[in-house]
Protein backbone atom coordinates (compact mmCIF):
# COMPACT_ATOMS: atom_id res chain seq x y z
CA UNK A 1 0.00 0.00 0.00
CA UNK A 2 2.91 2.34 -0.63
CA UNK A 3 0.96 4.92 -2.63
CA UNK A 4 -1.83 5.42 -0.09
CA UNK A 5 0.67 5.28 2.75
CA UNK A 6 2.60 8.12 1.16
CA UNK A 7 -0.54 10.23 0.99
CA UNK A 8 -1.38 9.55 4.61
CA UNK A 9 2.16 10.22 5.82
CA UNK A 10 2.60 13.43 3.82
CA UNK A 11 -0.87 14.85 4.42
CA UNK A 12 0.15 17.25 7.19
CA UNK A 13 2.75 18.82 4.90
CA UNK A 14 0.40 19.32 1.96
CA UNK A 15 -1.23 22.50 0.77
CA UNK A 16 -4.99 22.95 1.11
CA UNK A 17 -5.66 21.75 -2.46
CA UNK A 18 -3.29 18.81 -2.13
CA UNK A 19 -5.01 17.79 1.09
CA UNK A 20 -8.38 17.89 -0.67
CA UNK A 21 -7.06 15.61 -3.40
CA UNK A 22 -5.48 13.20 -0.91
CA UNK A 23 -8.64 13.00 1.21
CA UNK A 24 -10.85 12.42 -1.83
CA UNK A 25 -8.57 9.69 -3.19
CA UNK A 26 -8.28 7.89 0.16
CA UNK A 27 -12.05 8.03 0.68
CA UNK A 28 -12.90 6.98 -2.91
CA UNK A 29 -10.02 4.68 -3.76
CA UNK A 30 -11.99 2.04 -5.64
CA UNK A 31 -13.67 4.69 -7.82
CA UNK A 32 -10.51 6.49 -8.92
CA UNK A 33 -9.76 4.27 -11.92
CA UNK A 34 -12.89 5.62 -13.61
CA UNK A 35 -11.85 9.26 -13.12
CA UNK A 36 -9.86 11.27 -15.63
CA UNK A 37 -7.60 14.00 -14.28
CA UNK A 38 -10.20 16.61 -15.24
CA UNK A 39 -13.01 14.67 -13.58
CA UNK A 40 -10.96 14.35 -10.41
CA UNK A 41 -10.18 18.06 -10.50
CA UNK A 42 -13.88 18.91 -10.93
CA UNK A 43 -14.92 16.55 -8.12
CA UNK A 44 -12.45 18.11 -5.69
CA UNK A 45 -12.76 21.69 -6.90
CA UNK A 46 -9.18 22.28 -8.05
CA UNK A 47 -7.49 22.83 -11.41
CA UNK A 48 -6.32 19.99 -13.65
CA UNK A 49 -2.74 21.23 -13.29
CA UNK A 50 -3.09 20.80 -9.52
CA UNK A 51 -3.86 17.11 -10.07
CA UNK A 52 -0.74 16.71 -12.22
CA UNK A 53 1.48 18.53 -9.70
CA UNK A 54 0.01 16.46 -6.86
CA UNK A 55 0.88 13.26 -8.75
CA UNK A 56 4.42 14.45 -9.32
CA UNK A 57 4.85 15.46 -5.67
CA UNK A 58 4.11 11.85 -4.73
CA UNK A 59 6.86 10.69 -7.09
CA UNK A 60 4.85 9.75 -10.18
CA UNK A 61 5.34 11.04 -13.73
CA UNK A 62 1.72 12.08 -14.02
CA UNK A 63 -1.86 11.31 -13.08
CA UNK A 64 -2.12 8.00 -15.05
CA UNK A 65 0.81 6.57 -13.06
CA UNK A 66 -0.72 7.76 -9.80
CA UNK A 67 -4.10 6.26 -10.70
CA UNK A 68 -2.50 2.89 -11.47
CA UNK A 69 -0.57 2.95 -8.19
CA UNK A 70 -3.72 3.77 -6.22
CA UNK A 71 -5.64 0.92 -7.83
CA UNK A 72 -2.79 -1.51 -7.16
CA UNK A 73 -2.78 -0.38 -3.53
CA UNK A 74 -6.53 -0.93 -3.32
CA UNK A 75 -6.31 -4.39 -4.90
CA UNK A 76 -3.42 -5.33 -2.60
CA UNK A 77 -5.40 -4.26 0.45
CA UNK A 78 -8.31 -6.45 -0.61
CA UNK A 79 -6.01 -9.46 -0.90
CA UNK A 80 -4.48 -8.82 2.51
CA UNK A 81 -7.87 -8.50 4.16
CA UNK A 82 -9.17 -11.75 2.70
CA UNK A 83 -9.87 -14.28 5.46
CA UNK A 84 -7.24 -16.96 5.88
CA UNK A 85 -7.52 -20.38 7.38
CA UNK A 86 -5.75 -21.12 10.60
CA UNK A 87 -5.51 -19.55 14.00
CA UNK A 88 -2.85 -17.51 15.72
CA UNK A 89 -2.77 -16.06 19.21
CA UNK A 90 -2.40 -12.59 17.67
CA UNK A 91 -5.84 -13.00 16.12
CA UNK A 92 -7.31 -12.80 19.61
CA UNK A 93 -8.40 -9.20 20.03
CA UNK A 94 -9.50 -9.49 23.65
CA UNK A 95 -6.16 -9.31 25.44
CA UNK A 96 -3.70 -6.39 25.72
CA UNK A 97 -0.78 -8.47 24.46
CA UNK A 98 -2.63 -9.61 21.33
CA UNK A 99 -3.99 -6.11 20.65
CA UNK A 100 -0.47 -4.68 20.84
CA UNK A 101 0.82 -7.48 18.63
CA UNK A 102 -1.75 -6.71 15.92
CA UNK A 103 -0.90 -3.00 15.99
CA UNK A 104 2.80 -3.77 15.80
CA UNK A 105 2.25 -6.00 12.79
CA UNK A 106 0.38 -3.22 11.00
CA UNK A 107 3.13 -0.66 11.67
CA UNK A 108 5.86 -3.10 10.64
CA UNK A 109 4.01 -3.96 7.42
CA UNK A 110 3.68 -0.27 6.59
CA UNK A 111 7.31 0.43 7.44
CA UNK A 112 8.55 -2.47 5.32
CA UNK A 113 6.45 -1.37 2.35
CA UNK A 114 7.61 2.26 2.50
CA UNK A 115 11.34 1.39 2.35
CA UNK A 116 12.80 0.59 -1.05
CA UNK A 117 14.93 -2.61 -1.11
CA UNK A 118 17.65 -0.68 -2.94
CA UNK A 119 17.92 1.80 -0.06
CA UNK A 120 18.24 -1.00 2.48
CA UNK A 121 20.95 -2.64 0.39
CA UNK A 122 22.73 0.70 0.03
CA UNK A 123 22.57 1.21 3.81
CA UNK A 124 24.13 -2.20 4.48
CA UNK A 125 26.84 -1.53 1.91
CA UNK A 126 27.59 1.90 3.42
CA UNK A 127 27.96 0.41 6.90
CA UNK A 128 30.18 -2.43 5.67
CA UNK A 129 32.55 -0.11 3.79
CA UNK A 130 32.83 2.59 6.49
CA UNK A 131 36.08 3.05 8.39
CA UNK A 132 34.30 4.68 11.33
CA UNK A 133 30.57 5.06 12.01
CA UNK A 134 29.17 7.89 14.12
CA UNK A 135 25.60 7.41 15.30
CA UNK A 136 23.79 10.65 16.20
CA UNK A 137 20.22 10.94 17.45
CA UNK A 138 17.59 13.20 18.92
CA UNK A 139 16.67 12.61 22.55
CA UNK A 140 13.59 10.51 21.69
CA UNK A 141 15.63 8.10 19.56
CA UNK A 142 18.70 7.87 21.81
CA UNK A 143 17.93 4.35 23.05
CA UNK A 144 17.55 3.09 19.47
CA UNK A 145 20.80 4.79 18.45
CA UNK A 146 22.63 3.20 21.39
CA UNK A 147 21.26 -0.20 20.41
CA UNK A 148 22.56 0.24 16.85
CA UNK A 149 25.97 1.31 18.17
CA UNK A 150 26.27 -1.73 20.46
CA UNK A 151 25.23 -4.08 17.66
CA UNK A 152 27.84 -2.59 15.32
CA UNK A 153 30.54 -2.89 17.99
CA UNK A 154 29.65 -6.55 18.49
CA UNK A 155 30.12 -7.08 14.75
CA UNK A 156 33.61 -5.59 14.98
CA UNK A 157 32.82 -2.18 13.49
CA UNK A 158 34.36 1.01 14.81
CA UNK A 159 31.22 2.82 15.99
CA UNK A 160 30.67 5.75 18.38
CA UNK A 161 27.58 7.43 19.79
CA UNK A 162 26.91 10.65 21.64
CA UNK A 163 23.57 12.33 22.17
CA UNK A 164 23.69 16.03 21.34
CA UNK A 165 25.91 18.80 22.60
CA UNK A 166 29.34 20.06 21.65
CA UNK A 167 30.91 16.59 21.86
CA UNK A 168 28.63 15.26 19.14
CA UNK A 169 29.56 18.16 16.87
CA UNK A 170 33.30 17.82 17.49
CA UNK A 171 33.10 14.08 16.86
CA UNK A 172 31.38 14.70 13.53
CA UNK A 173 34.01 17.25 12.54
CA UNK A 174 36.69 14.55 12.87
CA UNK A 175 34.98 12.25 10.34
CA UNK A 176 36.69 11.70 7.00
CA UNK A 177 35.58 10.73 3.52
CA UNK A 178 35.65 7.00 4.20
CA UNK A 179 33.48 7.35 7.32
CA UNK A 180 29.70 7.19 7.80
CA UNK A 181 27.33 9.38 9.80
CA UNK A 182 24.05 7.74 10.88
CA UNK A 183 21.26 10.15 11.82
CA UNK A 184 18.35 8.64 13.79
CA UNK A 185 15.55 11.02 14.70
CA UNK A 186 11.78 11.19 14.99
CA UNK A 187 10.80 13.95 12.60
CA UNK A 188 14.06 14.62 10.74
CA UNK A 189 13.99 18.37 11.25
CA UNK A 190 16.17 18.64 14.36
CA UNK A 191 18.38 21.62 13.54
CA UNK A 192 21.53 20.43 15.32
CA UNK A 193 21.44 17.04 13.57
CA UNK A 194 20.79 18.61 10.17
CA UNK A 195 23.75 20.96 10.66
CA UNK A 196 26.00 18.04 11.58
CA UNK A 197 24.84 16.10 8.52
CA UNK A 198 25.38 19.04 6.15
CA UNK A 199 28.86 19.74 7.54
CA UNK A 200 29.77 16.07 7.22
CA UNK A 201 28.64 15.88 3.61
CA UNK A 202 30.68 18.97 2.75
CA UNK A 203 33.77 16.96 3.77
CA UNK A 204 32.73 13.97 1.67
CA UNK A 205 31.31 11.90 4.53
CA UNK A 206 28.37 9.65 3.57
CA UNK A 207 25.16 10.20 5.57
CA UNK A 208 22.53 7.56 6.41
CA UNK A 209 19.23 8.73 7.92
CA UNK A 210 16.38 6.93 9.67
CA UNK A 211 13.39 9.23 10.20
CA UNK A 212 9.63 9.38 10.13
CA UNK A 213 8.32 9.22 6.57
CA UNK A 214 7.78 12.82 5.41
CA UNK A 215 9.64 15.64 3.71
CA UNK A 216 12.38 16.48 6.20
CA UNK A 217 15.81 18.03 6.04
CA UNK A 218 17.67 15.01 7.39
CA UNK A 219 16.37 12.57 4.77
CA UNK A 220 16.53 15.06 1.88
CA UNK A 221 20.23 15.72 2.48
CA UNK A 222 21.18 12.12 3.28
CA UNK A 223 22.90 9.82 0.80
CA UNK A 224 20.76 6.90 1.97
CA UNK A 225 17.31 7.47 3.50
CA UNK A 226 15.32 4.93 5.50
CA UNK A 227 11.91 5.58 7.03
CA UNK A 228 9.46 4.59 9.72
CA UNK A 229 5.74 4.73 9.00
CA UNK A 230 3.97 5.85 12.21
CA UNK A 231 0.68 4.45 13.44
CA UNK A 232 -2.57 6.35 13.67
CA UNK A 233 -2.88 5.86 17.41
CA UNK A 234 -3.07 8.04 20.48
CA UNK A 235 0.24 9.73 21.28
CA UNK A 236 1.42 7.32 24.00
CA UNK A 237 0.74 4.22 21.90
CA UNK A 238 2.11 5.85 18.76
CA UNK A 239 5.50 6.42 20.37
CA UNK A 240 5.66 2.79 21.50
CA UNK A 241 4.83 1.51 18.03
CA UNK A 242 7.22 4.00 16.42
CA UNK A 243 10.12 2.66 18.50
CA UNK A 244 9.18 -0.90 17.53
CA UNK A 245 9.34 0.05 13.86
CA UNK A 246 12.68 1.85 14.34
CA UNK A 247 14.15 -1.23 15.98
CA UNK A 248 12.82 -3.43 13.19
CA UNK A 249 14.66 -1.33 10.58
CA UNK A 250 17.84 -1.37 12.67
CA UNK A 251 17.66 -5.14 13.11
CA UNK A 252 17.04 -5.52 9.38
CA UNK A 253 20.33 -3.70 8.77
CA UNK A 254 22.14 -5.90 11.30
CA UNK A 255 20.60 -8.97 9.67
CA UNK A 256 21.81 -7.75 6.28
CA UNK A 257 25.32 -7.33 7.66
CA UNK A 258 25.30 -10.83 9.13
CA UNK A 259 24.14 -12.35 5.85
CA UNK A 260 26.70 -10.37 3.85
CA UNK A 261 29.54 -11.59 6.09
CA UNK A 262 28.67 -15.29 5.74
Amino acid sequence: MTCLLKMRAMRDQMSVNERKLADFIMENTKLLRDYSSQQLADAVGVSQSSVVKFSQKLGYKGYPSLKLAVYESYAGALNQSAPEEGYTHLSQADTPISQLGQKKLEVLENTVSINEPEQLQAAVAAIRSARCIQVSACSGSAAVAQYLTYQLLELGAWAVFDQGGALQKSMAESLQGEDLLCIICDMGGEESLVDIANNARERGVKVLSLTRYNYNAASIHADVSLYVMPAEEEQAMQRLLFRSAQLHVIESLIGGLLIADQ
